[in-house]
């Protein structure tokens, strides 16, 4: 309701009010008639105090300056001299400021043509609020450690997920990953730029907090942050192999993709038309439906009948992923059909070695790859020889000189130089890979190492499974204390406490088709939401325990505000609500002559 609404709301109300007490007083025959027209009067002239009491009389008053206070205030210099001065609640005490309990609040109070905010910036309460097109802040410095943080994507057990994160201000820096347990899963140096990019292995099913520790030049704690991580189970894929021959690479590959629940089905040629494997793999269009990789080397890609290409180019598009690995250098049918599918290759294929990304000591790859095995000896001697096995330095890639144009990277040797690359067509995607030996790592005893390097090339192409996500939200992390927008409700959304209990949240009706929802954490830790039948869990970030990254967070937010809001108009005076304690007194003085009349006999 408008204000101007809200205002003829009162006074009909008053009125009626007055009606309604007059026709009382007209209605009584022992009253007097100068005694009767006295109260009639001083009840019309009550109500008419009461309104001005509650909607004071405007007036103009020209616009001064106003300096905001905020948190570390103290730090962001002296303050702006002979303008008025207000107090935000995160603010220290400052002689001659007012407290407000918003920016909006002062705003109100305080018209000014120019603002100027002091302190660490906006907090969340206050980036709503219409600002002057004067405005300017007076920023304290940023604190130093990290900066920013992307948590990891759900992951399905024993998969691989990455953290990326920035930290400032800490030289010859380095980072620390640590699971759950407190134990180290990967240390990096930072970059020039301060960025850094750490990997654990997800374990069981469940979700669990790891700690991302910024360590400085003599290997003191600077700052820490937690990293959440929710592991989900994964329905198993489904894998068609299909190879001119059989050989190490096949049957490795076939060994880790059952060990790890993939419903794999092989067929390699052996020659004059017999096969090994598990059976004829028909490529049709039903089979292909069904899958949701297909891996094939660059010889039976060749092989292919014109049928077969056409239903696996149709598959490719409705979602089915494409994966051809090299045995050799692909010959000039095999080029034409990669073209036609979409990923024209360049490249002499010449064979280059590819060292990939080290590891560290012995006690961090143990932490990372968990339990030992189950077929490891429960002896002294089969722990300590399984130990060593896989704390073996990983051997050096073959692979071909082929690069898809235009494709994104499917891996990266230590120097970050593209290896393999893959392309989306359609609501799928194809990638070629051009190592020839990965099976050497599980010959080295490296076959951790091994399943990480086909997890992470099938996770990246076979089909797009059913999405798990809930409602997305526009803010990169969530924050106890603030406010944190939910968008894509397709259904009742609730949060839930502690306690468990649950608490409904309102489609907000000026977001339009993203229909975002308003959500207000209280506390920090695992959050769970369910939307319809579904439940879904969010982490919620303590600004206590990530100081630096709230700040930092903070200074965004308020950055963006002041360059891409709207600004408040501008005026060189402006009306604000006039003093009420005279029309109070007035209201008291009338009220009380007129409850004398209506009590004196």
């Amino acid at each position: 309701m408008s204000t101007s609404a809200l205002n003829v709301w009162i006074a009909l109300v008053l009125g009626l009010i007055v009606l309604v007490a007059s026709a009382r007083q007209l209605r009584s025959p022992t009253r007097g008639r100068g005694r009767l027209i006295a109260v009639l009067t001083l009840q019309a002239a009550a109500a008419a105090l009461l309104y001005v009491c509650l909607l004071p009389p405007s007036q103009r008053v020209a616009p001064t300056g106003l300096v905001v206070i905020g948190a570390e205030a103290d730090k962001a210099g002296a303050l702006p001299a002979g303008a008025t001065r207000v107090l935000l609640p995160e603010a220290t005490n400052v002689a001659g400021a007012a407290r407000v309990p918003d920016l909006a609040t002062a705003l109100r109070r305080y018209p000014s043509s120019t603002v100027t905010l002091v302190g660490a910036g906006l907090a969340a309460r206050d980036r709503d609020a219409a600002l002057p097109t004067d405005t300017r802040w007076q920023a304290a410095p940023a604190l130093n450690g990290w900066i920013t943080l992307q948590p990891p994507a759900d992951a399905a057990p024993g998969a691989r997920f990455d953290v990326h994160a920035q930290a400032r201000g800490v030289e010859r820096a380095q980072a620390e990953l640590l699971d759950p347990a407190g134990a180290v899963v990967d240390r990096a140096p930072l970059a020039a730029d301060g960025r850094v990019q750490l990997s654990g292995v997800a374990r069981a099913e469940g979700r669990s907090v790891f700690q991302l520790r910024l360590l400085d030049a003599q290997g003191h704690v600077a700052d820490s942050v937690p990293v959440p991580q929710q592991t989900l189970a994964a329905a198993p894929l489904r894998l068609l192999v299909r190879a001119a021959a059989p050989g190490a690479e096949l049957k490795y590959l076939r060994r880790w993709a059952t060990d790890a629940g993939i419903r794999v089905q092989v067929q390699a040629e052996t020659g004059a038309g017999l096969s090994v494997g598990d059976g004829s793999v028909a490529l049709d269009a039903a089979t292909l439906a069904r899958s949701d990789l297909l891996l094939l080397d660059e010889r039976s890609l060749a092989a292919l009948g014109a049928g077969q290409m056409a239903a696996v180019r149709q598959a490719v598009r409705d979602g089915l992923g494409l994966l051809v690995r090299s045995t050799g250098a692909p010959s000039a049918s095999t080029r034409q059909r990669l073209r036609d599918l979409g990923l024209p290759l360049q490249g002499d294929a010449g064979s280059q070695i590819a060292a990939m990304p080290a590891e560290g000591d012995a006690t961090m790859l143990q932490a990372r790859r968990g339990p030992l095995a189950a077929g490891t000896l429960p002896t002294g001697d089969g722990e300590e020889a399984d130990r060593a096995s896989h704390a073996a330095a990983l051997p050096a890639l073959e692979y071909l000189a082929l690069q898809a144009d235009g494709s994104r990277a499917l891996l990266r040797d230590r120097d970050g130089k593209p290896i393999g690359g893959w392309r989306a067509v359609g609501k799928g995607r194809i990638g070629m890979l051009p190592i020839t030996d990965s099976w050497r790592w599980v010959l080295a005893g490296r076959e951790d190492r091994h399943g990480e390097l086909w997890s992470s090339v099938f996770a990246t192409l076979a089909r797009a499974q059913a999405g798990t996500e809930g409602p997305w939200s526009p803010q990169a992390l969530a924050w106890a204390g603030e406010r944190q927008s939910l968008c894509g409700m397709q259904a009742p959304l609730q949060a839930f406490d502690t306690h468990g209990k649950g608490v409904p949240l309102i489609v907000d009706g000026s977001t339009g088709a993203a229909r975002c929802a308003g959500w207000w954490p209280r506390q920090a830790g695992w959050q769970r939401l369910q939307q319809g039948d579904r439940p879904y869990w969010r982490y919620v970030f303590d600004p206590q325990q990530a100081p630096a990254l709230h700040r930092q967070a903070m200074i965004d937010s308020t950055a963006q505000r002041l360059a891409t809001s709207a600004p408040a108009t501008s005026q060189a005076d402006q009306r604000v609500p006039g003093s009420r304690w005279p029309w109070w007194l007035a209201f008291v003085l009338c009220a009380s002559l007129l409850w004398w009349l209506e009590r004196r006999r």
